[in-house]
């Protein structure tokens, strides 16, 4: 078992999203609510949080005017904080990342549960973009060996076969481009 997994359960979840938030933005100063907001973690939770990070010397507050922003401090202990939280990369987020950067993709649905080895994709988008999701989808086999079963649908032709049933089960959104009805 890689180090990173026995820190991630040996430790509290909620910790380590805090300290990742500060690890991932190094020279980033941020306001309580914007840690909270990006660590998924309820303020007062993150506040008791930033207090045990403040007494260990892992952070630093910095008061502007009457509020107060928090930095990771940049010595050898954020190195072995990198180290110890590091994430390996996850084939399924590296897919979306790259085909939500394509023009004609509007949604990414998974069909069912995706598996350590696999995973069913409903995406929604034009036709057009089928060689360039399919080459992404092979670089993945490739680099991470996880294999992506995808169909490119019209919002239409998905929207039509949804009420038919056909694509019943398990759904889930993955990613939606900003204004889309998908």
């Amino acid at each position: 078992m890689p180090d990173s997994d026995l820190i991630k359960q040996l430790f509290d979840k909620k910790i380590i999203r805090v300290i990742s938030v500060f690890v991932k933005n190094k020279k980033k100063q941020f306001y309580l609510r914007e840690i909270s907001r990006l660590s998924n973690v309820s303020p007062a939770t993150t506040y008791r949080i930033l207090k045990k990070l403040l007494n260990a010397k892992v952070i630093r507050e910095i008061r502007i005017g009457k509020f107060k922003a928090y930095e990771i401090i940049d010595d050898q202990r954020l190195k072995a904080l990198e180290g110890l939280i590091k994430e390996e990369p996850r084939p399924l987020d590296e897919f979306i990342h790259n085909i939500s950067l394509l023009d004609g993709i509007d949604s990414v649905i998974l069909h069912g549960k995706a598996t350590p080895k696999s995973a069913n994709l409903l995406v929604i988008g034009k036709d057009e973009t089928n060689a360039q999701v399919s080459e992404i989808a092979s670089k993945i086999k490739k680099e991470h060996r996880f294999s992506i079963d995808f169909l490119i649908l019209s919002d239409m032709q998905f929207s039509q076969m949804n009420r038919l049933g056909v694509y019943s089960g398990e759904k889930q959104v993955l990613w939606k481009k900003p204004g889309t009805s998908s």
